[in-house]
């Protein structure tokens, strides 16, 4: 750990993006290279493959064919093969390898092929019927039991359904099988993990006040299935269990969500129910008595799977590496598709999630005694008082319809009820000088939050389809959507009480609860409409342009009412605010595109100063440039970005200072300033091989150039690879990687705000190895932090949060 000032040098900072410039040169140039003499497809050839195991006999086959094939270790784990012994094109040679596996090959654009289970033919279904489910199927964007870390299409950006390589802006997409393959069970799990983001920890595990942030900035807005939800409730509730993959934008995103942050959005995509009858159980126990147990159950409801459905079921008790702090975690999650007709598709569902806590944590520990000299805890030590607690629990229903026009236009209605109660009991944290002699010196944080409930609907109604100008055709989506958030005279309390701890050093969380009687009533209403339109313009077949525009009104209104003292309402508007987009990509070659986007930012904040006033909305424009690559017909995708941003009234924390309702005040920061590179890629490298990684450099300055958002790093570099061994040991993969980032710093930290705390640059690693016993029993351990390294992850204020300690999960699973 470090405690000096440093700054990078300009020769520093131009080598990084040097460096990044390279990097991403060699992978557009010397990845076709590679993938290229891979991909050469031969009409006939001589093979000799003998009997024996199907991924053995796929591995001598794809490197004697010279194609890359691509399927998950699971679905060929325990199937044999007769083998292949004479001449044949690569498509006889698959069929004969296949036959009797219930395996087919699906060819893909590029030459390339994909495994999947073979389409059961059934009475009165001509051949070229099952051909059209199979183009469908390459197509499908869904991860689950693809074993690949990336998808076909997103529609993150811009809601049409693109690749990868033609979305022009940054996605990285957490796939099913990375999240299985790394354990990621929780959003900041998957978070930490994906290229670009940086999760700022106010909270332990479990706890709802982590922020994470993009480009130096925020995230702020969550998506589900597309649509938009309000504010951050799914931090509250986020266990990935119901989810195929996360879908995760950095850039304005104002487009799809109408309220154009400059961070990013999250959008989750849930499982869907199989045509095809599929279940799994699994099990799993960790460090620290961790204990998860998962059912997953997907199966057709009538004899033609046209009537489908699926259910998960979660149940979870853990401590932690702190001492006393424990969480439990009960999850039901149920969802039926109908094919009312050929071309309507009706889907309803129901989520449960609840989550509880105890000996709860909702601060971090001091970083400095009252002479200056920096605090040196155990990292099991628990800042949380023994009657601190919280619960959170959601409900929420879902449905919606979707039809399919002979004209190849899609419509689509989607409707999302949530009700969302908490209840957080909070003791923790501490204010004061610590004194190093005595301990004294601090006082905790004692307060509570509680909302019972939170509802909220969103509705979207859009439709997509192809048209034609000019002689060619071109896409278009045309929608609108609507949210209301609502809470209803919730209780209010007290924020903060102070309660006096003799010695913190020796502290174990006894200590008296003070009276949390509520004090009055909140209210609060928010509710936003938009129009919005976006065409996918194609002047040639190399060349796209697309231009889109949202049109918003957001309103909102808070009331209180305290028992004793006047009321008090707010009552904020903006109307008719223009949200435009502007894009274009430009193929270059088969597997490259240009591409470049920009977007407004326009984004009411919830913050507060220092004497209770809102600020003002940000504003500014956000401008991204970069190539992209698609390999394998999509299975590797690869990026290369260059980002400004430009924005007035980025919420900066006042130093140590708290706004009059108890939470952290802010000041806004005028002609900021952000800008930097990533370079990301994912996806399958070779039969076997996935990785997802990726550098990021960014710099964040404000109108003088002074550095802003110091505590989230300048740099970061993030990888996770995963091999399925070949030949004897093919029932084995293992798996690693490492996430380092640079330092990160706060000013006016420690007594009477004289200090910088810096916490230096670190790396953690992790490993996996997941063992296939048969074709339905696997076992898998996942490692994190190997070297038990020992970190901070977050400087500001004067309270710190260790990292996780090393730390291991065993999970059995059974699949049916």
């Amino acid at each position: 750990m470090q405690h000096k000032h440093y700054t990078s040098p300009p020769r520093l900072r131009l080598g990084q993006l040097i460096l990044a410039q390279a990097f991403s040169t060699l992978l557009v140039f010397t990845t076709p290279i590679f993938i290229g003499s891979a991909m050469a497809e031969v009409a006939v050839k001589h093979y000799q493959i003998s009997a024996g195991p199907l991924k053995d006999a796929l591995a001598q086959f794809g490197q004697h064919a010279q194609i890359m094939l691509s399927y998950s270790g699971e679905l060929v784990a325990g199937l044999h093969s007769n083998g292949l012994n004479k001449a044949a094109s690569v498509s006889e040679g698959l069929e004969q390898l296949l036959a009797g596996t219930g395996l087919e090959a699906i060819a893909q654009e590029n030459g390339g092929y994909v495994l999947r289970k073979a389409a059961k033919p059934t009475t009165g279904r001509t051949e070229s019927t099952l051909e059209e489910v199979r183009v469908h199927a390459s197509k499908d964007p869904t991860t689950e039991n693809t074993g690949s870390y990336t998808t076909s299409a997103t529609g993150a950006s811009t809601k049409l359904p693109l690749s990868l390589r033609h979305t022009p802006q940054s996605v990285s997409v957490i796939t099913r099988q990375r999240m299985d393959d790394q354990n990621l069970t929780q959003l900041q799990e998957v978070l930490e993990q994906t290229v670009g983001i940086s999760v700022v920890q106010s909270g332990y595990v479990g706890a709802n006040w982590n922020t994470f942030q993009s480009r130096g900035f925020n995230i702020n807005n969550y998506l589900v299935d597309g649509l938009p939800l309000g504010n951050g409730f799914q931090q509250m509730t986020n266990d990935m269990a119901f989810y195929d993959r996360v879908e995760v934008l950095r850039g304005s995103s104002g487009l799809m969500v109408g309220i154009g942050a400059p961070g990013g959005s999250i959008n989750y995509i849930r499982k869907k129910p199989t045509r095809e009858f599929q279940a799994s159980v699994t099990g799993q126990v960790g460090s620290w008595d961790n204990y998860r147990g998962m059912v997953d159950i997907s199966t057709p409801l009538n004899a033609d799977g046209s009537v489908r459905g699926r259910i998960v079921a979660v149940k979870q008790e853990s401590g932690s590496n702190l001492d006393r702090y424990g969480l439990e975690r009960e999850m039901l999650y149920g969802i039926v598709e109908a094919d009312l007709a050929p071309s309507t598709l009706f889907t309803a569902g129901v989520e449960y999630q609840n989550h509880e806590t105890h000996d709860s944590p909702e601060a971090g520990l001091p970083l400095f005694y009252s002479d200056g000299s920096h605090t040196n805890w155990k990292r099991s030590k628990n800042p949380g008082a023994s009657w601190a607690s919280s619960e959170n629990e959601k409900l929420a229903f879902f449905t919606s319809l979707e039809h399919t026009f002979d004209n190849d236009w899609r419509a689509k209605v989607q409707f999302n009820h949530i009700r969302h109660s908490y209840d957080s009991i909070i003791g923790s944290g501490g204010s004061g000088s610590l004194n190093k002699a005595t301990g004294s010196g601090v006082s905790l944080w004692g307060g509570r939050w509680k909302a019972d409930p939170i509802k909220q609907n969103a509705l979207d109604v859009y439709a997509t389809g192809p048209f034609t100008l000019g002689g060619r055709q071109h896409e278009l989506v045309v929608g609108l959507n609507y949210s209301h958030i609502e809470q209803e005279n919730d209780p209010s309390y007290t924020l903060w009480h102070y309660i006096s701890v003799a010695d913190y050093r020796n502290w174990d969380g006894n200590v008296a609860q003070p009276n949390m009687s509520p004090i009055g009533r909140y209210s609060e209403r928010t509710r936003q409409f938009g129009g919005y339109l976006t065409a996918r313009f194609r002047p040639t077949d190399q060349w796209s342009i697309l231009a889109g525009a949202r049109v918003i009104h957001w309103h909102q209104a808070t009331g209180s009412e305290p028992y004793s003292g006047a009321a008090s309402a707010t009552s904020r508007s903006e109307t008719g605010v223009l949200t435009p987009y502007v894009a274009t990509t430009y193929d270059v070659t088969d597997t490259a595109s240009l591409y470049a986007s920009y977007t407004k930012i326009f984004n009411p904040q919830s913050r507060l100063d220092r004497n209770g006033r809102y600020l003002d909305p940000e504003e500014g424009n956000s401008y991204e440039v970069g190539i992209k690559h698609a390999f394998y017909g999509g299975r590797l995708n690869t990026s290369l970005a260059l980002f400004r941003v430009e924005q007035d009234n980025l919420a900066v924390r006042d130093g140590s200072l708290l706004a009059p309702n108890g939470g952290v005040a802010y000041v806004a920061e005028q002609g900021t300033v952000s800008k930097g590179v990533e370079v990301e890629a994912n996806g399958e490298l070779a039969p076997g091989w996935q990785v997802s990684g990726g550098y990021t450099f960014r710099i964040s300055q404000n109108a003088d150039g002074d550095k802003v958002q110091t505590v989230t790093p300048q740099n970061l570099f993030k990888l996770f690879t995963t091999y399925t061994l070949p030949g004897a040991w093919s029932k084995l993969t293992v798996g690693g990687g490492a996430n380092w980032q640079s330092q990160i710093y706060t000013n006016n930290t420690g007594p009477g705000n004289a200090y910088r705390f810096t916490q230096g640059s670190y790396a953690v690693v992790n490993l996996m190895a997941r063992y296939q016993v048969d074709e339905n029993f696997s076992v898998a351990l996942n490692v994190n932090n190997l070297f038990d390294k020992v970190y901070y992850t977050n400087t500001a204020g004067n309270m710190g949060f260790y990292g996780t300690p090393r730390n291991a999960m065993l999970t059995l699973k059974y699949q049916f």
